[in-house]
């Protein structure tokens, strides 16, 4: 079989590219894996610190339901509260579930109004203890972004429930139908409590009295001022504000989140990705979850969620009795986006060089082949007895030039025969025949140079040694070719070999000509542009990590204050609530005194008219006396007549002599029964005169007293008055420092977020500085020429200043990489 060989103007442009392909394959492959690695460790490093971030937000979360929840239990007025209904809840007298449901959830016409429910009973015991609490209820229950609110007796009666839902005033003790859901369970769980500082937890899970909806429930008994157990009460917390808590997507990109999952795979929260409720629904399992609920930090990969390749980080979220993890995904594809696209430039950019080398290439061996094509053709011509062919390139000064002019002796050589005698033809053609031998001596010898030079060999010389000086001329002239291309490959291949091993210290130092001299300049240029954008990058990079660190101590004592800002304001918000308690007690009090001063004033307002009739009384009390010493008055004048008249009989009895002696004695005895009558009317009217001076005496006291109890009734009403705008003034003042207390909370809100975002300014700051030293380390990997780098400005101590520096370092860097577009 004829093997197939290919001529020299094909194998020496394919030679040359397959050299310029293996580089740029080799440098290609080795840059795309150092910048998968670095953005793939700059990905998981990122997720790494949300996880850790969220997780410790949850925790932190978590904790603030649990001190709510101690604080409510503690609470004065939740102890009043589950008094006041648990005592009104015994008032009812046939079934108490069936009259309160009535009319608080059967009589309410829009259940999702909570202020509906405020004034829906105004009359029964029950009725006035929830219009009295369930305002408070409901702006706490608002506030916290709590789903309900539960007050429990002891017997496990949901006496009070803010939404009154299906559970509302029915039983959840052991044995009910509701003692198995998750506010069943928290209710048996802290029935049991002793400990005041223990809290009961149950897990999320399908809720059916919230229409099936996931549901977390956290309880506390209930302890009076003596320590006795009266109660318990207990939130209702949906997934929606776990969502809230991890909700914030910054620097997860198009494809990223953060989701709490649960240790039996089972999401906590809702993806925004997808349109159903993922809470209790989707899964998400794997070692990277194993690992977070058992309490390690870890990285890894998964497929299975959302069907998709991603990046996943976990952290625990340690908590008193929730078996969570804060898992941060990320799309793998996204994640190596930007080396995508790098490679694809670099593709594309490599396939430009790669044709610019392969018309190089073809022009560079066009320029060596076609000369010899040309003369191995007049070779052939003059071979075969055509003396009259034109030898083309002699007058070139090259190893070409040499060999056609060595040829063009041939041809006079052999024209010079044909034109001898025959004895001189015969020793021609022994020349001719000894010339043809050395002839196909130095044509094997040519064979093997241009054959191993064909297959990437150039250290093949042409060692055959003739006695035709012209021959020798030619063989080394061919050797000088070889020489000359050997020198010029092995020295841009050294280049672009340091090149690929980071080393941009080479250079090509021949002396070349023609396109070897171009050759020789485009890669010194080469090399050149590389080690100043290196160089340059190398000087940018330590001014990105020095501009960082600047702004890393800025955040840092940024975070520091905030973080005792935070805790300044919630020490404020602490004693804000305790003066607006404080305000309320003196409120009601205030209210109570009122009550109290109402009731004095009116009974004022009575002794006033008792003390006025009274008066009135003495008043009549005097007229009858005066009467009376009027009646004794005519007694005196009937016992002077009578007198008379008993004077004028005894008279008249002695002037009868014995006939009128019986009525003399008469007339005496009736003398002395009027004097008597005198005598005793006398004595009674110098008592009624006496009565009277005392009544009118006790007329004089009466009055005065009626005007002194005016005038303390005067002043009770002025006392009362003041009670009155006391007490408004203290339900004002209240209210204004329940607005004040809603006002620091949400400083105290805004600061904890705003301590959050500091955190992850400084977690995305640590992000950059450890990108900042990748940049360094791969930059160190390339070995540049020592020249000076420009002295940068020395940092501001002023943290103000940071972000000054900074712009101006980063836009000094953007314009040194806009170099990257030449190359």
């Amino acid at each position: 079989m004829r093997k197939l060989t290919l001529p020299i103007a094909r194998k020496l442009p394919l030679a040359l590219l397959a050299s310029a392909l293996l580089v740029s394959a080799g440098v290609g492959l080795g840059s795309y894996m150092i910048g998968s690695q670095a953005l793939r460790a700059s990905a998981e490093n990122t997720l790494a610190t949300l996880a850790s971030e969220r997780a410790r937000q949850v925790a932190s979360f978590v904790e603030g339901v649990e001190d709510d929840l101690v604080a409510t239990s503690r609470s004065a007025d939740t102890q009043q509260a589950l008094r006041d209904f648990a005592g009104a809840w015994l008032q009812f007298k046939v079934d108490p579930t069936a009259e309160v449901r009535k009319l608080y959830v059967e009589g309410n016409p829009d259940k999702s109004d909570l202020s509906a429910l405020d004034t829906l009973g105004t009359t029964g015991a029950y009725d006035v203890t929830h219009t009295r609490f369930q305002p408070g209820f409901r702006d706490k229950v608002v506030s916290r972004g709590y789903r309900d609110f539960y007050l429990l007796d002891l017997k496990g009666v949901v006496v009070y429930s803010l939404r009154k839902g299906d559970e509302f005033g029915t039983s959840l003790a052991e044995g009910s139908p509701l003692a198995s859901t998750g506010l069943g369970r928290v209710f048996n769980e802290a029935v049991a409590i002793e400990n005041d500082a223990d809290i009961a937890f149950a897990d999320f899970a399908p809720y059916a009295p919230a229409s099936g909806l996931p549901a977390s429930f956290f309880a506390k008994p209930v302890f009076n001022a003596q320590g006795r157990k009266i109660g318990v009460v207990a939130f209702q917390l949906p997934s929606e504000t776990l969502d809230r808590v991890v909700g914030d997507r910054t620097g997860l990109g198009e494809t990223g989140e953060v989701i709490v999952v649960g240790a039996d795979g089972l999401l906590r929260t809702d993806s925004i990705f997808t349109p159903q409720n993922d809470a209790l629904a989707t899964g998400f399992a794997g070692q990277v979850l194993e690992a977070a609920v058992g309490g390690a930090h870890t990285i890894g990969e998964t497929g299975d969620y959302r069907a998709i390749p991603m990046l996943v980080a976990g952290a625990p979220i340690t908590t008193r009795d929730a078996p969570w993890a804060a898992v941060a995904v990320m799309g793998r594809d996204e994640v190596l986006a930007p080396i995508a696209d790098m490679r694809n430039m670099m593709l594309a950019i490599g396939t430009a060089l790669l044709a610019v080398v392969a018309v190089l290439s073809l022009l560079f061996s066009r320029s060596i082949t076609r000369p010899i094509t040309r003369l191995t053709g007049t070779m052939d011509s003059v071979a075969s007895g055509n003396f009259d062919a034109e030898v083309p390139g002699t007058a070139r000064g090259d190893e070409l030039g040499a060999m056609a002019r060595a040829v063009q002796v041939f041809r006079e050589n052999g024209r010079r025969i044909s034109q001898m005698t025959e004895a001189e033809a015969d020793r021609a053609l022994r020349n001719q025949a000894e010339r043809a031998d050395m002839m196909t001596t130095l044509q094997r010898a040519f064979g093997d140079v241009v054959e191993a030079a064909v297959a990437g060999d150039f250290s093949r010389r042409v060692d055959a040694r003739f006695p035709d000086a012209e021959l020798n001329s030619l063989a080394h002239s061919v050797n000088q070719l070889v020489d000359t291309v050997d020198r010029g490959l092995s020295e841009t291949g050294s280049v672009l070999s340091a090149l690929a091993e980071t080393d941009l210290t080479q250079r090509v130092g021949g002396d070349y000509q023609g396109a070897f001299a171009r050759l020789k300049d485009d890669t010194n240029a080469v090399a050149e542009r590389l080690g100043d954008i290196v160089g340059q990058l190398r000087s940018t990079s330590g001014a990105l990590k020095r501009a960082t660190g600047e702004i890393l101590s800025g955040a840092n004592d940024l975070s520091e204050r905030t973080t005792r800002q935070a805790a300044t304001i919630e020490e404020t918000s602490a004693t804000m609530e305790q003066l607006a308690q404080t305000v309320l007690d003196n409120a009601t009090r205030a209210e109570a005194a009122r009550e109290k001063a109402r009731h004095v004033s009116q009974a004022a307002e009575d002794g006033g008219v008792v003390m006025n009739e009274a008066n009135q009384a003495m008043g009549r009390i005097t007229s009858s006396s005066a009467k009376i010493s009027n009646i004794i008055g005519l007694i005196d004048d009937i016992a002077f007549q009578t007198n008379l008249l008993a004077l004028n009989a005894s008279v008249e009895a002695a002037r009868a002599g014995e006939a009128g002696k019986g009525f003399a004695v008469v007339a005496v005895e009736v003398r002395r029964l009027a004097q008597s009558a005198a005598s005793a009317s006398a004595e009674v009217k110098a008592l009624i005169e006496q009565s009277a001076s005392e009544v009118k005496g006790g007329t004089r006291l009466v009055g005065a007293a009626a005007d002194k109890l005016a005038g303390m009734l005067d002043a009770i009403r002025e006392n009362t008055g003041d009670l009155e705008s006391i007490a408004q003034g203290s339900r004002s003042q209240a209210s204004a420092i329940e607005e004040l207390t809603v006002a620091v909370r949400q400083m105290d809100e805004m600061t904890q977020h705003n301590a959050a975002l500091v955190e992850q300014t400084n977690a995305a700051i640590e992000q950059t500085e450890g990108q900042a030293s990748q940049l360094d380390s791969i930059v160190e990997q390339f070995t540049v020429a020592t020249a000076p780098v420009p002295a940068l400005k020395a940092p501001s101590e002023n943290p103000r200043s940071a972000p000054r520096a900074l712009r101006r370092s980063v836009t000094n860097a953007a314009e040194k990489l806009d170099d990257w577009s030449e190359f």
